[in-house]
């Protein structure tokens, strides 16, 4: 028996003196034995939940329990214990479930009779309550629509509504006795809290019902709802909103377009050609969607609406105006006065008080310019926007007043943060530049600030604004030595922005040396001081998103706790136009940009044509990186990073994928990654994200998943929900090492439990990891190898393997490839499925199976030896035509031989092959003799077997020190981890840093075609994935050395990594290859 048998007996005797806690550790430690059985398992589970249940952790036990019952269906006392765990959490609808279950799976369990006794009472009583929902909601009305009713109660029964109305009987229910009515009532009264009740009830109507929603938008006056709107309460005005975008949703159909672009986009991402979805929206439908945007357009600049509305409408249009996501309306837009409206909002000065306006509201309007300019199709319809925006300004410009062009040069600035081409072209206008430096020059504080944030924001593209900087450092200079710090530290940005127009290159410095550092160390004084307005912290964020491209300044900023813990609640604030900025910082502190690969030919050629070649700093070299990282992950940047990752800006949730990708490559970070919630966010960023973004985001768990046990990195639900993206990676256009990380997190994972192979299954998962197996490179072949091997102790993979195709035989050719760890997962996966009647058969239909079995039983690792032996053992107990053949072959000899070994190395492997003598006695097959077999080496002479080639990597190997010796770089390094000694092309290594396995790809490619053409398979090879499907294997274009740390510490299936070590990776057990 094995040790996790002694752990459990130990537990059992732990348990019955009432020592639960020491039981607890050793169920625990039997667990974790990789050779341990599913039946052992949910036994373990199910001994372990007892205790919990001692111990009054109910929920643990409820979480041990299930466990037991995925691996064994409908167990009664893992049922009888969770029923219990449920009742003591007060769960009486689930304990009712299990009590049910449990009495048709053991009807005469006695036990199970008091809880029936109990708990059905209580489930007819909840029946009965059910029925009466009729007399709840006639309550609830008497309740809601009574103004001589106390508000709080009033209040009260409009929550209760909303929670019925989520249910559809609820909400049916509510429509058919009259609620709308009283709700467009209720509307019209002038208490807010009723008011609000109204709204959300009406949304809540409106919501996952085109019929319901049809029946408001037509009960609805619209012009009310908008009244609603603009004159209520910030609460008000959110819940006036939000119905608005429910009926938009379910009334107009755009949550079904919505769907279809999302199944679009995957289908894609798949490769598959798909027809972008229609917006099916009929005549009064589209009349209503038209009436919605006009008056939302009319709220714009309207006087008469608060500002959280003029906000909350800007907001709406932006969300719906699109085609993509949207309704469309872009182009009708323009044919509307609302472009002007919004450049009103957008150039609106809240010192003169001319329109109520929010912090934010000329940022919205620059957002909603933005959108509606990045959605026009045609150059008609852009140069429509560009006319419609430079008249208004002509207009602003001749008059006379000085207010107005005050106005007209914030506009601009507000276009150059929004439809940028459309703000230069302005900045273009006769005149405009220089009345900018006027104001910028003038004693005025207020038109310096105006002037000096349009400056500030026109330097945001070197080459179109080299004129401008020339005539504007001076007055930024000026202005720097201002008393007025929000005035002081916008000139500090346009400084900023200049001395970081060289980005990382240390030979090309527009200003003197030394200069960027002072500058970020002002822009750090600002952001220490906690008492400084939030707007001016801000300001110096920004101006250290450009500055941190220096390397100097990088490493001055980490050494900055004060700033940086500044930063971080800058980030962690609900305004989110402060989390690019902030993000932009990190993503230059961890250098988790793209930067271009200069090959030395490359940059010899530049020279040679006059051409500037970047220089890299020397504290951007990796070993410098990685210092920040762990420094800033010291300072709490985790906590930072997960906080803004509820952010919706695409282009902000990339940056934020690089920026945990940066820190995933840090091995030792990872454990604080999954403490922190790194995982549940990179999961949510996986969606809604850019391509690259998400590539980014599932890379960064692959890397989590590969040297952390999968029960502590994804606990509960998130197992299955980090397949799909893991899956991901596994795509023909990612690279080797996202492919090879990929197939390692995936074979840890299905090492878990049969569900989330089921998962794996079901996500398509299969077909891509066998695609691998016939990859070139040998490390992501036999990763690939290793986790199928784990994906068959699935029996509806093995049932697969059973049936018309090749991939059995792929196995056993592979079991005499030179790889070690080829050879090693694919004996594994072989003494597995030997159990199976089928597949048995189809190992033996494999041309020159008998020398392949006899190779790796007298092979000289043991690992392998011991899998051999327990395949042999399995194939003489499937039959006796099988064993005869055995027996006919030098597999006889070679079992007697390994009988003889001396050794406790040797103690398991000689049970397997006495086992399997005796299977051939019990056949008749032989008799007992006391001949002397020959020695295993004379055989393995005979039989001219060569010694496996491992290929590993030294964990310990570092980058010398010495300037003047060969310094490994690390590609070179990634060139050992993926190449042992064979020498390739050069150009090939130079570029893509992996080994081209060649003549290993076609000695198998050439025995698969001798099997097809035997004839003894049936024809072409049935494997999903094919050949061809990968033409180059990418694994060397990542230049950090630590994922070849991952490499060699997780390519024996996790075991060496620190993970729960997958199955087929240790030695199987008698148990796992036999049946």
């Amino acid at each position: 028996m094995g040790e996790s048998h002694t752990l459990k007996e130990e537990g059992n005797n732990h348990f019955k003196t009432g020592q639960y806690k020491e039981a607890l550790k050793c169920y625990k430690q039997a667990l974790g034995d990789a050779s341990i059985t599913d039946n052992e398992k949910a036994v373990i589970y199910k001994n372990r939940a007892a205790c919990y249940l001692k111990l009054n952790d109910n929920q643990a036990a409820v979480d041990d329990c299930t466990a037991s019952l995925l691996l064994v269906e409908n167990d009664p006392k893992a049922l009888f214990r969770r029923c219990q765990a449920y009742d003591a959490l007060g769960k009486v609808e689930e304990a009712y479930k299990d009590v049910m279950t449990l009495m048709k799976v053991d009807p005469k369990n006695t036990a199970i009779v008091p809880y029936y006794q109990k708990l059905h009472p209580i489930i007819q009583e909840k029946a009965k309550q059910q029925n009466s929902l009729p007399s709840k909601v006639s309550q609830m009305f008497n309740l809601a629509f009574d103004p001589s009713v106390e508000l709080d109660k009033r209040t009260q029964a409009f929550n209760n509504l909303i929670v019925l109305s989520r249910d559809d009987a609820g909400a049916n229910l509510i429509c058919q006795q009259g609620g709308m009515e009283h709700l467009l009532e209720a509307m019209k009264e002038k208490q807010e809290d009723v008011i609000i009740g109204a709204l959300r009830v009406l949304a809540s109507l409106a919501r996952n019902s085109k019929k319901r929603a049809t029946a408001v938008a037509s009960a609805l006056d619209l012009n009310i709802l908008i009244s609603v709107h603009g004159q209520g309460t910030k609460e008000v005005t959110s819940a006036a909103g939000h119905l608005l975008q429910m009926l938009l949703d379910w009334y107009a159909g755009l949550q079904d377009y919505r769907a279809g672009v999302k199944h679009v986009e995957e289908e894609k991402k798949k490769g598959e050609r798909v027809r972008w979805p229609k917006l099916q929206i009929d005549e009064d439908e589209q009349k209503f969607v038209d009436q919605v945007f006009s008056v939302l357009i009319k709220v714009f600049d309207s006087s008469k609406v608060t500002p959280e509305a003029r906000d909350s409408a800007m907001q709406l249009v932006m969300k719906n105006v699109t085609y993509k996501t949207g309704l469309s309306w872009s182009g009708k837009f323009l044919d509307t006065d609302g472009i002007e409206r919004l450049l009103t909002v957008a150039g609106t000065q809240k010192l003169y008080k001319t329109l109520t306006i929010t912090d934010m509201s000329r940022m919205h309007a620059s957002a909603a310019l933005s959108t509606i300019y990045e959605d026009l199709v045609s150059d008609k319809q852009r140069d429509k926007f560009k006319d419609k925006c430079c008249n208004f300004l002509k207009d602003l410009f001749g008059d006379k007043n000085v207010d107005s062009k005050i106005e007209a040069i914030e506009i601009i600035s507000s276009l150059l943060q929004g439809p940028y081409d459309v703000g230069t072209m302005l900045l273009g206008m006769e005149g405009v530049v220089q009345i900018m430096l006027t104001m910028a020059a003038s004693d005025n504080t207020h038109y310096q600030r105006v002037a000096v944030e349009a400056i500030v924001h026109s330097a945001s593209k070197k080459d179109r604004c080299t004129g401008i900087l020339k005539d504007a450092v001076p007055i930024l200079k000026k202005l720097y030595q201002s008393a007025d710090d929000s005035l002081k530290v916008r000139a500090l940005v346009g400084l900023c922005k200049l001395g970081s127009f060289s980005g990382g290159d240390v030979s090309e410095q527009p200003m003197a040396d030394g200069s960027t550092l002072y500058l970020s160390k002002i822009c750090r004084k600002f952001l220490a001081n906690t008492t400084k307005d939030c707007d001016l912290r801000k300001w110096a964020t920004e101006g250290l998103a450009y500055l941190t491209l220096d390397a100097e300044v990088k490493e001055e900023l980490v050494e900055d706790t004060t700033a940086l813990q500044s930063i971080f609640e800058l980030a962690k604030m609900p305004e989110r136009n402060m989390t690019y900025a902030c993000v932009t910082v990190l993503v230059n502190l961890t250098n988790s940009y793209d930067t271009a690969d200069i090959t030395p030919e490359m940059a010899e050629l530049a020279r040679f044509a006059k051409q500037h070649v970047p220089e890299e700093h020397e504290k951007d070299k990796h070993e410098w990186v990685i210092e920040r990282i762990l420094k800033l992950a010291k300072a709490g940047m985790v906590n930072a990073l997960v906080a803004l990752s509820s952010t919706e800006s695409k282009n902000s949730r990339e940056c934020l994928c690089r920026i945990f990708m940066a820190m995933a490559t840090v091995d030792s970070l990872r454990g604080l990654l999954v403490q922190q919630g790194a995982v549940k966010a990179l999961l949510q960023l996986v969606e809604n994200n850019t391509d690259n973004g998400s590539v980014l985001a599932a890379h960064a768990l692959a890397k989590i998943a590969v040297t952390l046990d999968p029960a502590t990195a994804f606990p509960g639900q998130r197992v299955y929900e980090v397949v799909r993206p893991l899956i991901s990676l596994l795509h023909n256009d990612r690279s080797g090492l996202q492919n090879f990380e990929a197939l390692l997190s995936l074979t840890n994972l299905a090492s878990t439990h049969e569900s989330v192979r089921q998962r794996i299954l079901s996500d398509s998962g299969l077909s891509a990891i066998e695609r691998c197996m016939f990859e070139d490179h040998e490390m992501i072949r036999r990763a690939a190898t290793e986790c199928m091997c784990n994906m068959l102790m699935s029996e509806k993979v093995q049932e697969m393997f059973a049936g018309d195709n090749d991939r059995v035989k792929m196995l056993v050719l592979y079991a005499a490839e030179e790889d070690f760890h080829l050879v090693r997962a694919a004996t594994g996966g072989l003494a597995f499925i030997s159990a199976n009647h089928k597949l048995c058969d189809k190992i033996t239909q494999v041309n020159q199976w008998l020398d392949i079995i006899q190779q790796i039983l007298v092979t000289e690792n043991t690992e392998i030896q011991h899998r051999a032996c327990h395949l042999v053992m399995n194939l003489m107990a499937d039959s006796k035509d099988i064993a005869t053949k055995l027996v006919q072959s030098q597999v006889l000899e070679i079992l007697m031989a390994i009988t003889k070994l001396e050794g406790p190395q040797y103690v398991e492997i000689r049970k397997c092959a006495q086992a399997a003598l005796d299977l051939a006695k019990d056949h008749g097959l032989i008799k007992p003799f006391g001949a002397q077999a020959c020695s295993l080496e004379q055989l393995r002479e005979a039989l001219q077997v060569k010694p496996l080639t491992i290929t590993e990597i030294d964990e310990n190997e570092e980058e010398g020190d010495d300037e003047d010796a060969d310094k490994e770089t690390s590609e070179e390094q990634t060139k050992k981890a993926y190449s042992a000694e064979e020498e390739e092309d050069e150009e090939f290594r130079e570029e893509m840093g992996l080994t081209d396995d060649k003549e290993e790809t076609s000695d198998v490619s050439d025995r698969l075609k001798g099997e097809s053409e035997d004839g003894r398979e049936g024809g072409e090879d049935g494997r999903e994935g094919g050949e061809g499907s990968a033409a180059e294997v990418k694994a060397g274009e990542e230049k950090a050395a630590e994922p070849q740390k991952d490499s060699s510490s997780s390519s024996s299936v996790g075991k060496e990594s620190g993970s729960e070590p997958a199955k087929e990776d240790s030695k199987p057990s008698e148990n796992a290859a036999a049946t």
